[in-house]
């Protein structure tokens, strides 16, 4: 393991190597050594080894920590290097030092107040070393998996499973909607999830053709069961699906063909294209023939604020990598709250997504949030057994008094 430490004091570079050592006692670790900002800038350039983790001081003279920081984001080969910044700074600089580092996206593992133990950093160093570990392994899982899959033929021959995923009333507990999951199965590889096959579908030109069968076989489930008409019907599309003009006029078709059917079109998809011409007018055409629009993973677009301004959202939704941990990451609770109180502001229905625990159920109660989804009620149904859940959750309501 290469470690850097960026320190202007020589007492502080000297007891941490002697902390690193006795932390990875067993680890063959080589630490360098820079006494400013500068220096270190230097040797990141200039070094032929990979570094697996710069410790940065903030305040030095000739070139201070931001310096650093700001070369590592400035050049892509140092972005994935794991850093620490160190700092007897107080609370707040830190907190704005660790905003900057995230908006720049290096790889932060956290911003700590000297003094320092060792231990704090290199204990999600390790941890963050085994998640890669595991991200590289399912990611070869999933490009072999992709390598052996006939998605065409497996649209071509119907092979589409959906699941349906609830989503609750946060004040009074009833069911609001679900969501529609998709997934493909064949022989060979039994269940196929949308992280192998959505790609497949885009680099094969199949969206529209997909997007078409997902929303026929969902409004044939609501069909078929007139008690699930009670509920809203939430299909994801993309803003590729937007430019395609015989899928919108396909939309609006089912939509005249089921209006007893609440249909909702959750968008997703880049900035990139959600404001060309065509696809917002795609989005109007939809909005007058009574389909409402939701925003789907709200926050994690730089351009958000632009879509708000542009499209008559009748929902938005707020991306699970923010709600999932909102009671133990603060900055994670800041965002959820504003989001909230914006969606209240401009009169919009909010949906949490991502709510696995009672806990972050009763936080985002407090904010005001509407709607919830996630595996706290129910992991994606398939749709044969969707009235059976209805009623054993409609009697748990019930037993608790909801």
């Amino acid at each position: 393991m290469n470690i850097l430490i960026i320190d202007d004091q020589r007492f502080i570079r000297e007891t941490m190597k002697a902390d690193i050592h006795k932390f990875l006692v067993d680890d063959n670790v080589q630490i360098y050594e820079a006494c400013n900002g500068n220096q270190g800038i230097e040797l990141i350039i200039d070094i032929e080894v990979v570094l697996d983790l710069i410790i940065i001081d903030l305040k030095m003279d000739q070139g201070d920590g931001i310096a650093v920081i700001n070369m590592l984001a400035s050049e892509p080969r140092f972005a994935a290097i794991p850093i620490a910044v160190i700092s007897s700074s107080d609370k707040r600089t830190l907190e704005l030092v660790d905003n900057i580092i995230t908006v720049l996206r290096l790889n932060l593992l956290g911003v700590f107040a000297k003094p320092i133990n060792v231990n704090d950093i290199l204990t999600p160093l390790l941890e963050a070393s085994t998640d890669r570990h595991h991200a590289h392994q399912h990611q070869s899982i999933v490009q072999n998996r992709a390598a052996n899959i006939n998605v065409r033929q497996l649209i071509k021959d119907e092979q589409l499973i959906l699941c349906y995923q609830p989503k609750i009333n946060l004040k009074t507990k009833e069911i609001m909607g679900f969501e529609v999951l998709s997934r493909l199965c064949d022989q060979s590889n039994g269940y196929i999830y949308p992280d192998v096959f959505l790609p497949l579908v885009n680099q094969q030109g199949l969206n529209s053709l997909f997007s078409r069968m997902v929303i026929s076989q969902a409004l044939q489930c609501w069909s078929r069961q007139p008690l699930l008409t009670a509920f809203a019907l939430s299909i994801n599309i993309t803003a590729d699906d937007l430019t395609c003009d015989e899928l919108i006029e396909f939309i609006i078709e089912c939509g005249r063909e089921h209006k007893h059917i609440h249909l909702i079109l959750e968008l997703t998809e880049s900035q990139e294209i959600i404001n060309q011409d065509r696809v917002l007018n795609s989005i109007a055409r939809l909005i007058i023939n009574n389909i409402d629009i939701s925003l789907d993973d709200f926050g994690k677009s730089y351009s958000t604020y632009d879509r708000l301004d542009a499209i008559p959202f009748k929902e938005i939704k707020i991306d699970k990598s923010f709600v999932s941990d909102m009671d133990i990451n603060h900055q994670h609770y800041l965002i959820v709250e504003s989001t909230i109180a914006l969606a209240q502001k401009m009169h919009v229905k909010v949906v949490a997504e991502g709510v696995e625990t009672s806990a972050i159920e009763a936080i985002l109660s407090e904010l005001g949030c509407d709607v919830a989804q996630g595996y706290l009620y129910s992991p994606p149904i398939e749709g044969r057994y969707l009235i059976d859940w209805i009623s054993q959750y409609n009697r748990e309501c019930l037993t608790h008094g909801y």
